[in-house]
């Protein structure tokens, strides 16, 4: 009978152990299971959100394109005064119920076209062209811009050596020409075959600001600033070339390096000009500068330098819901009641 009751124990015993382990793994099913579910709606949500995001952003660009298109029917000229360039300090949190959106528009116009610096080819030209006489002013006029390019670098804070400039100027005409010549101080593509990694020299145009990390003598420091200095980045545009920038809208160090005898107090005296609602309506010409008071009677802007007009924008919609949030980001050109973006950029 002890014998008997032993096993009848330890058949018990095992019985129970077999329920609690029973027990045990359903409890961790169960709840794997529940955090499954969990996860499930989270990511089936997040899915959904991500889907909202887009159509708010892609609707902010629309929104961002339609202002721009409507600011031709209110002037003939582009201010920091349009409706487009006030666009950010809207609330359009109305517009979608499910969450937040801001639109930006930037005037790429008011920046250095850095494309610019070098000679552009003649494409068909009207019969009974002088080809040599047009070369010629296309020479001059891609000298004009490269000054405005060594004065905005000679200038603080950038405060770059005058042979440093040189070098960065040349290297730039270099990696944009369609030629393979070298500048005096340039580098073409023996130079970028000899670095580690070696790569090409690209020989055409510059598709975004972070591509001139590649040039020689351009740096991330020069380019993105330090803490304690800014950068040039946000000055400079890779897109247009005619080298034209808008004075109603540029930096104050862009309108210092325009012509030889400006000052930082001269710039600085144009930007409180323009500031001024009185003289908004004066913006319309690019000979406005010529009222400010502190201005040199000596000096004067070219023409083929500067404009009071914009054709290129990028417009930056920003949309949250909850903790998510996308950005896209379009260069669009306005032109004949038509907008063309140029590039478009989502993250």
């Amino acid at each position: 009978m002890n014998v008997c009751s032993q096993v009848l124990n330890n058949r018990k015993g095992m019985a129970l152990l077999l329920v609690i382990s029973l027990v045990s793994v359903l409890s961790i099913v169960t709840l794997q299971f529940n955090r499954e579910m969990r996860e499930g709606y989270i990511i089936s949500g997040s899915l959904a959100n991500s889907t909202k995001l887009s159509e708010m952003t892609r609707s902010g660009i629309v929104i961002g394109e339609q202002i721009l298109l409507a600011d031709l029917d209110e002037n003939e000229f582009d201010s920091l005064y349009d409706s487009w360039a006030l666009l950010g300090e809207e609330d359009l949190s109305a517009l979608f119920n499910l969450g937040d959106i801001t639109v930006e528009v930037q005037d790429e116009s008011g920046k250095y076209q850095i494309n610019a610096v070098a000679v552009q080819e003649i494409e068909n030209p009207p019969q009974g062209t002088n080809l040599a006489v047009e070369k010629a002013k296309q020479e001059q006029h891609a000298k004009d811009v490269r000054n405005v390019l060594w004065r905005l670098l000679r200038a603080d804070p950038f405060l770059v050596e005058d042979g440093d400039a040189r070098e960065i100027i040349d290297a730039l005409i270099d990696w944009t020409d369609s030629g393979d010549g070298e500048e005096e101080y340039g580098a073409e593509e023996s130079y970028y075959r000899s670095l580690d990694p070696p790569y090409s020299c690209k020989n055409g145009p510059i598709e975004s600001i972070e591509e001139l990390l590649m040039v020689k003598g351009f740096t991330s420091e020069l380019l993105y600033g330090t803490e304690e200095t800014p950068g040039l980045a946000p000055l400079l545009t890779p897109w247009g070339s005619d080298g034209k920038i808008n004075i109603n809208s540029a930096d104050v160090l862009l309108l210092q390096a325009l012509a030889w005898d400006l000052n930082k107090e001269t710039a600085e005296a144009m930007i409180d000009y323009r500031e001024d609602e009185n003289n908004k309506e004066e913006l319309k010409t690019f000979t406005w500068y010529k009222k400010v008071p502190s201005f040199p009677g000596d000096v004067a802007l070219q023409e083929d330098r500067t404009t009071t007009i914009s054709n290129l924008f990028t417009i930056k919609a920003s949309a949250t819901i909850g903790k998510q949030k996308k950005i896209v980001t379009a260069t669009v050109e306005r032109a004949e009641q038509m907008i063309k973006i140029r590039r478009w950029d989502s993250n």
